[in-house]
């Protein structure tokens, strides 16, 4: 490789003795006169016989020769491969190898690790050295890095396309064995090894110890990140007011004030918040409160460092870190009044830092979208309200009930309780007392607590029995040493029932005073919303299954047949590996995230002092720049200009516009054809002539096909007088009418839906309902019309396309309607207008109502009426009001469609007398 210049070299120099040829081609492209053009011209015949005295030879003018010679020397320069910013020569002689670091913190720069090493690779084809390649983490099930080699410089490559950055952390230390066992040492091969270790910037554990036995072998060469590219590590979420905290680790030497940016997103990918700091000077250590609304922090599922890819920049939340809302039943001011001895102020205080607690009655409680509702020994309630919380329960929600007097004293307690409770002469006053107090036994692994240390110390004092029934032992999550339950849990529709069978407070134990209170809790409230395998998916091994795993960028995936299960006992002390990848776990209803900012505590910058002959270089600072393409690309450009100027001017000498009009054809069809082959696939319009494109590049109106032939026809009629008149009245010009079917066809393109509805009409199908609403969730408009001009006139029910009408829908998302009121746009968008008839007059028109917050410019998704406006815009369809009735109901069609294009422009008419009387004043 020869240096001609001082940051370009030519991997093929020899090609550029072709230089050499320019000027003989310089020579022939003068002496060759183009060739000659044979025109038929009749009088020609004159000239027959004279001779000129002197001949001047036609010459290609000075420019084109010009740009031919510079065509021709871009290619000879793009066929000698100039490389910009060429890479020094690897030293020594003998072959490379590589070391890569593709741990959890290589994804953060993995784009300038892989064109380093492949750039590494390239040089070493070019030198003819044979290529080794060692990964420093492990594989997906395997124990240890991977190592290749001896290599090829085309094989090696094939491997680096197929070594990716894993979720884990490198493992320095079997890398270190691996190496002294498989690559022979230097006097044993021809020539030196040189190693270039690709390094993340941070050292793990036995790092150092590598780094030393490769010194010993080879020379080496340290590549690391630039200072503001080194990696950092999202660490645990903590709660602090009710706000999450979060906590970045910092490598020594990031650059100082480095900026930070942290976001908050939802499980369907929405940014519900963000958070931007600065790296601090001299720490590793940064603490960032995230302030985010109340009502969005349940939905947060993962946070993550913008701008970073890898497992290490994100933190997974799970059932344990979702702030939940709680009610618990009782009056708001008890637990103040008397603290310290009411049950709720121990639920309160174990609650708070994980749950958004409200307190009530609970038919207040049942009015507030709560997934969770606590009830401390409450035993009775009005039927009304206990049919209204079973219900509750059976669309999903989690009732938790506690013992105490009340409940021991109840015979209808029985009433929403997973097991049946005793009561009577069985046990005193319904409740079983001990002289001595009775601890835990250790939870069974069926139970959402397996896992919990069942804590000595915690005693229990009283209780209410369960009824001993055959399934009392499965639904019992929590017993005492002599076996009979403290917790009780049993599925009620799609909800869950879970009794403690003990007091909210340490009235009848001392559980409510210990940590084990918060963490039954916690796994309480963690199942909300899973009682369907709460109740049949408990194994009995005791292990959390994998159920979404990261790969080394950070993104969720289903976990491959490598990935094991985790010993819930274990969970809280495993460290992501090849064995367990961090992620999703899961068990019974209950998910576990394994993350690795919450086992890592810090990371370990690269020492200051490196052994001697190690040599250090930043990623990117000698990159090579491969010029041969654009040469190529520049080159090809010149030809085709050369090409298209010369057809131009031969076009333009051409002494006869006939003949020019005869060619022209001809040179625009080959500049044509090229232009279609040079462009992409992908970029090729579509085909106009589909509907679909006819629908976008035009105005239609549409109207919903009901597959009745005389209601459809009706229909189609009307819209097309109601074309015409736009036509000929407005700027709005629609091209036409279309009718759609809405389970099958795109609405989008079509502004105003009529939507004619009659009895008997099906209900819509699910693909159906979700085309629909998306139609009107993305500012379509449909006019819904019955046809039957309702009796009483200000009802949307009574008739039987009135029911069809409540059918389609009670199934759709709408806001609520309200009889159009005499200000509304609607009747001042083009015409001034107080009613709105159709073939009928003085039904209600229904509109969305004032105030409901729409934020589509005050044009309502959806107007209902039954005034059977289609049978009047039409022609033939004779009307009660005559003329006079079709020419308003035409221009109740022409406000419409202008209301539905333009929104509440001219929503300020409405306040025009109060304008004008200001004016006069």
């Amino acid at each position: 490789m020869n240096s001609l210049l001082p940051n370009i070299a030519f991997l093929n120099p020899w090609v550029l003795t072709a230089l050499a040829v320019l000027p003989a081609l310089w020579f022939l492209l003068r002496v060759t006169p183009p060739a000659p053009k044979i025109i038929a011209l009749p009088t020609a015949r004159f000239l027959t016989g004279l001779t000129p005295d002197h001949q001047t030879p036609s010459r290609t003018p000075l420019w084109i020769l010009l740009l031919r010679l510079l065509i021709a020397a871009l290619v000879i320069l793009a066929l000698a491969r100039p490389v910009y910013n060429p890479a020094s020569t690897i030293e020594e002689h003998g072959a490379l190898r590589l070391i890569i670091d593709n741990g959890w913190e290589s994804a953060q720069n993995w784009d300038r690790e892989l064109a380093q090493a492949s750039q590494l690779v390239a040089q070493a084809g070019r030198e003819k050295r044979t290529v080794f390649i060692a990964a420093t983490a492990s594989a997906p099930g395997q124990d240890a890095p991977a190592l290749h080699g001896p290599l090829s410089a085309a094989q090696a490559q094939s491997i680096l396309k197929g070594i990716t950055p894993m979720p884990w952390a490198a493992d320095y230390k079997s890398l270190d064995k691996a190496l002294a066992k498989s690559i022979p040492a230097p006097q044993e091969q021809e020539g030196e090894i040189h190693t270039f270790f690709l390094s993340t910037g941070l050292a793990g554990e036995g790092w150092g110890s590598l780094l030393d036995h490769l010194t010993d072998e080879s020379s080496i060469t340290l590549l690391t990140p630039a200072p503001e590219h080194l990696p950092l590590l999202l660490g645990p979420a903590k709660s602090r007011d009710g706000l999450p905290v979060l906590t970045v680790y910092t490598p020594t030497g990031i650059a100082e004030g480095l900026p930070v940016t942290l976001q908050a997103f939802s499980k369907d990918g929405r940014l519900l918040g963000q958070e931007n700091t600065q790296a601090p000077s001299g720490k590793d250590t940064l603490t960032i409160p995230f302030d985010i609304p109340e009502p969005l922090r349940g939905d947060i599922s993962r946070f993550t460092i913008a701008g970073r890819s890898g497992a290490g920049t994100l933190l997974l939340l799970d059932d344990r870190s979702h702030r939940r809302s709680v009610g618990i039943a009782g009056p708001a001011d008890e637990a103040q009044t008397r603290p310290f001895i009411e049950a709720r102020y121990y639920l309160e205080r174990a609650l708070e830092p994980y749950a958004d607690l409200h307190t009530g009655s609970v038919e207040s409680l049942l009015e507030q979208d709560i997934p969770v509702i606590i009830l401390p020994d409450i035993a009775a309630m009005p039927p009304a309200t206990l049919e209204r919380l079973e219900r509750w329960v059976r669309d999903g929600g989690l009732l938790l009930r506690f013992a105490g007097p009340h409940m021991a004293q109840a015979r209808a307690a029985n009433a929403l309780t997973p097991v049946p409770l005793r009561f009577g002469g069985r046990s005193l006053e319904g409740a079983l007392s001990w002289d001595t107090p009775m601890g835990l036994q250790t939870f069974p692994k069926t139970s959402p607590f397996y896992g919990l240390n069942a804590d000595q110390n915690v005693k229990i004092r009283r209780q209410i029995l369960a009824e001993p029934l055959p399934d009392t032992a499965q639904k019992s999550w929590a017993m005492l040493e002599d076996g009979t339950p403290l917790v009780t849990a049993g599925v009620l529709g799609d909800g869950l029932l879970v009794m403690i069978h003990t007091t909210a407070g340490p009235d009848w134990s001392d559980l409510p005073l210990s940590g084990l209170y918060v963490e039954m809790l916690r796994r309480i409230l963690s199942m909300a919303g899973n009682a369907r395998s709460t109740g049949s998916a408990h194994d009995e091994t005791g292990q959390l299954h994998p159920i979404q795993t990261l790969d080394g960028f950070g993104a969720l995936q289903e976990p491959d047949s490598t990935a094991a299960p985790i010993e819930v006992s274990t969970f809280d002390e495993t460290i992501p590996g090849p064995a367990h990848p961090p992620g999703l776990y899961g068990r019974g209803g209950v998910t576990l995230a394994l993350n690795l900012g919450e086992r890592l505590d810090r990371l370990s910058a690269l020492p200051a002092n490196l052994p001697a002959g190690v040599h250090v270089r930043i990623y990117g600072n000698d990159i090579e720049r491969d010029l041969m393409p654009p040469l190529l690309y520049t080159a090809l450009i010149l030809l085709l200009a050369d090409w298209a100027l010369m057809g131009l001017l031969a076009f333009s000498a051409l002494p006869h516009p006939s003949l020019r009009s005869r060619l022209f054809p001809r040179k625009t069809a080959l500049l044509l054809l090229f232009s279609a082959l040079s462009m992409q696939a992908g970029t090729a319009l579509a085909d106009s002539s589909t509907p679909n494109m006819r629908y976008a590049q035009d105005l239609y109106l549409a109207y919903v096909r009901t597959g009745d032939p005389t209601l459809d026809s009706k229909s189609r009629a009307g819209l097309d007088a109601l074309v015409e008149t736009l036509n000929n009245r407005t700027s709005a010009e629609p091209a036409g009418v279309a009718a759609v079917d809405p389970a099958r066809d795109t609405l989008a393109f079509f502004p105003l839906l009529y939507w004619p509805v009659k009895a008997g009409t099906p209900a819509l199908s699910a693909e159906a309902l979700r085309n629909v609403q998306d139609y009107l969730d993305h500012g379509g408009t449909i006019l819904f019309d019955t046809q039957d001009r309702n009796a009483s006139g200000t009802s949307l029910t009574g008739t039987a396309n009135a029911e069809s009408l409540r059918m389609i829908a009670g199934a759709l998302d709408i806001p609520p309607l309200a009889p159009i009121g005499e200000d509304h746009v609607l009747g001042k968008s083009f015409y001034l207008l107080d009613s709105y008839p159709g073939r009928y007059e003085g039904g209600a028109l229904w509109v969305e109502a004032a105030g409901s917050g729409g934020g589509r410019d005050g044009v309502s998704p959806v107007i209902i009426g039954s005034h059977d406006w289609a049978a009047a815009w039409a022609d033939g369809t004779p009307l009660a009001g005559g003329a006079r009735q079709r020419e308003m109901a035409r221009r109740f069609g022409v406000n419409l469609v202008i209301y539905t294009l333009t929104g509440n422009y001219k929503a300020d008419q409405v306040h025009v007398s109060h304008i004008l009387e200001r004016l006069g004043r």
